[in-house]
């Protein structure tokens, strides 16, 4: 276990992008049973990450001066999602800059190998989640835009954000 989630962590880390793809990977440690449980605690870790990518590199930039969303919103913006709509979100976020679309980060085939591996490690049975498709989304950074993946196998969890201004 050990050594996947260490393979989970550098090949999510391959996907970052300097302050505008941010990702965080674990153990997961639900509070309660079920799958209530396991959503609020993907919903808590991914609660951390939009509070760091606020303080370190957004705080000043970021258009709602009310920061963050709770971790209480964060787990009410959180929408399942398939197996193959998680992988193509994250390869989108992680390629393809969500404020000027015609500016990449990576090449999106790139982006997809290494989506579909995170979410290899995480088995085919691994939940998914995120806060909206291409067209809407519920904010949950401080910033006008944002989008996120989020997944877990009940032992480990992957998430990944974009966020910008325009």
């Amino acid at each position: 276990m050990a050594r996947n989630s260490d393979e989970l962590s550098v090949l999510l880390k391959r996907l970052a992008h300097a302050q505008r793809v941010y990702v965080r990977s674990g153990r997961l440690r639900p509070t309660s049973g079920g799958a209530r449980g396991v959503l609020a605690a993907v919903a808590a870790e991914t609660h951390i990450l939009v509070g760091q990518l606020h303080e370190k590199d957004w705080q000043q930039h970021a258009s709602n001066s009310d920061g963050p969303a709770s971790v209480e919103q964060v787990e009410e913006a959180l929408e399942p999602l398939s197996v193959e709509n998680a992988a193509a979100m994250m390869g989108r976020l992680a390629s393809q800059d969500l404020v000027w679309p015609q500016f990449t980060f990576m090449e999106r085939a790139e982006a997809d190998t290494i989506a579909g591996l995170v979410l290899e490690l995480l088995g085919p049975d691994a939940l998914w989640w995120s806060n909206g498709d291409e067209h809407s989304w519920s904010a949950v950074s401080a910033c006008t835009f944002d989008g996120l993946v989020a997944g877990t196998d009940g032992h480990r969890f992957a998430v990944l954000i974009q966020v910008g201004e325009d």
